[in-house]
């Protein structure tokens, strides 16, 4: 199993000039561990994560008058599409890291690997669906 069998292929990304304060509001509406940042080619260039967000409130930094460049973790650790799961989760363990985004050769994103998707993964593992699953109808 690699990063291509977990990641999850619709991935939220950042431009990095967007909105610290957007960026805020969406990590704080649980729809995101962290935001990938990209350039204008969608090579990514960092990553926006809570950790991120607290740092700059802590140091008393204005997030509607700051971008995502500005708070962002540059250079963060990424993987290819064929990187083993077990790499993942070393990459994950020892950067103390929720996502790790995953990535082309030129370092355009195509997706992201979180946490749970590696353990959703497993948990599902001894389970399979066979047939489909109809709508009933009655007359």
């Amino acid at each position: 199993m690699n990063a291509n069998d977990l990641m999850s292929p619709q991935v939220v990304v950042a431009r990095e000039n967007t909105n610290a304060e957007q960026i805020s509001a969406r990590l704080l509406a649980g729809e995101f561990n962290g935001v990938p940042v990209v350039d204008n080619n969608d090579a990514v260039v960092g990553i926006v994560t809570a950790i991120d967000i607290l740092k700059a409130i802590r140091e008393g930094r204005d997030l509607n008058n700051m971008i995502a460049r500005d708070i962002m973790t540059p250079n963060p650790s990424v993987v290819k599409t064929d990187t083993p799961i077990e790499q993942i989760i070393d990459t994950i363990l020892e950067k103390e890291i929720v996502l790790v985004p995953v990535v082309e050769d030129n370092n355009k994103i195509v997706g992201v690997v979180a946490r749970l998707d590696i353990i959703r993964q497993k948990l599902n593992e001894g389970f399979i669906t066979i047939g489909k699953r109809e709508g009933i109808s009655r007359t």
